[in-house]
């Protein structure tokens, strides 16, 4: 899983991410791509709780965990496309299953390929990003 020069591991992830807190229920604001555009995270026991997914606000540490393992298996330089849940049902071409909302989807939420899913790519690569652990680029997702 790991390549020369990456050995970023999903329990390291999640460590990083922790350590961004204060501790349990603590807040912070992390930045998304749109300049001056924030959300507020909320670390749980069990994940991360956020302001800007309506009422379906916890990504549990497991969407963390297989976003890591999936980047992990990339090509060092290529990163892996995070996948369009707007426009598309899982399995099609712009939300493939090997896509990081695509594998979420599947991994974590129990979807199936034809299903609609909610989008949850958005967050998770916000705090990736911010925890400085992957890169947050328009369309994919690469690892640091």
């Amino acid at each position: 899983m790991c390549q020369i020069f990456n050995c970023m591991t999903p329990d390291k992830a999640i460590q990083i991410i922790k350590s961004k807190f204060e501790g349990i229920d603590s807040s912070q604001y992390v930045p998304l791509m749109k300049k001056g555009k924030v959300f507020t995270a909320t670390l749980r026991e069990d994940g991360i709780e956020v302001d800007n997914l309506h009422n379906q606000k916890l990504l549990p540490w497991k969407a963390f965990e297989e976003t890591i393992v999936l980047l992990s298996k990339s090509e060092l330089d290529k990163g892996v496309r995070k996948g369009n849940a707007m426009n598309a049902k899982l399995g099609e071409d712009k939300l493939s299953t090997e896509s990081v909302e695509g594998n979420l989807a599947i991994k974590v939420f129990d979807k199936k390929e034809g299903d609609s899913i909610f989008r949850r790519v958005t967050p998770v690569a916000a705090i990736l990003s911010w925890a400085n652990i992957c890169e947050n680029k328009r369309g994919y997702l690469l690892l640091k």
